[in-house]
């Protein structure tokens, strides 16, 4: 009896070691390319984001299940808070001249939605501000949707970057048709 106790118990400890590996976490950021798009002369101020979209979290949502809920990533995370990855590549594409107004971004989402199981779209929603010498010169909300963001956050982080780089054409079009700005 206590030999069959023992071969069971070696047995659950060497199942337990032999089983099923622990997905790799991930840390992941926009990539090493700069946005394609380049900013007009503009001094980007700050860019912030609103919960929960300020921490590290990869953010999805589920919307073939409750569009409303919001989850993370088990094991895949930011290498810093959208805010800072956004802002990075707003540098990247600025010009070399100040320029006269001044940038603020808010993100106010940043989520990988799945439609369906496998089936997903990198969304970015943000509102932008531009201040000149006599205070807020324009303000502007915008959605990007990037589609076919794949099925995992590795494919979400790709499909990120494209959204970035085609909000960031976006807000230099806009900057570029402020007066008060040139």
């Amino acid at each position: 009896m206590l030999r069959t106790i023992l071969i069971l118990f070696l047995f659950s400890i060497l199942n337990g070691c032999g089983g099923v590996a622990a997905p790799e976490s991930k840390t992941l950021d926009l990539g090493l390319e700069a946005p394609g798009a380049r900013l007009p002369a503009v001094r980007v101020a700050s860019v912030r984001a609103v919960a929960p979209f300020e921490a590290t979290d990869m953010q999805y949502r589920l919307a073939y299940r409750n569009a409303a809920e919001i989850a993370a990533f088990a094991n895949s995370r930011w290498a810093a808070a959208p805010a800072e990855l956004f802002r990075k590549q707003l540098l990247r594409a600025a010009s070399e001249k100040t320029g006269k107004c001044g940038l603020e971004v808010e993100i106010q989402e940043f989520t990988q939605v799945f439609s369906a199981v496998g089936a997903s779209e990198a969304r970015i929603e943000l509102r932008g501000w531009l201040a000149g010498a006599a205070g807020r010169v324009a303000t502007r909300g915008w959605s990007v949707v990037e589609p076919n963001a794949g099925a995992d956050a590795v494919s979400g982080a790709a499909a990120f970057a494209r959204a970035a780089n085609r909000a960031i054409g976006e807000l230099g079009a806009w900057i570029a048709a402020q007066p008060e700005c040139r």
